[in-house]
């Protein structure tokens, strides 16, 4: 991880958030919809974007194996990213 971004980074390995109403509403009515709490929901989607902004970064840097090969797996896309 980059310098920069460890700068920015919370003293505790914590993500406060606040959510205007609306936001929240949203938020705990598509998490019951597939049974899952507000929570696990929220860091399914943080997770999902981080690994896609990753992989497209990585991508972009052109370190990625040729298209002719397997698919590269979101860790190896975060790895790629940040050697």
């Amino acid at each position: 991880m980059s310098e920069s971004v460890r700068q920015n980074l919370p003293a505790a390995d914590e993500i406060t958030l606040h959510p205007s109403a609306e936001q929240l509403l949203v938020i705990r009515k598509a998490a019951e919809l597939i049974g899952w709490t507000v929570t696990d929901y929220v860091m399914s989607a943080l997770l999902d974007r981080a690994e896609r902004d990753l992989y497209e970064h990585a991508a972009a840097r052109e370190e990625m194996p040729p298209t002719n090969t397997e698919p590269v797996a979101p860790l190896t896309a975060l790895l790629l990213a940040y050697t």
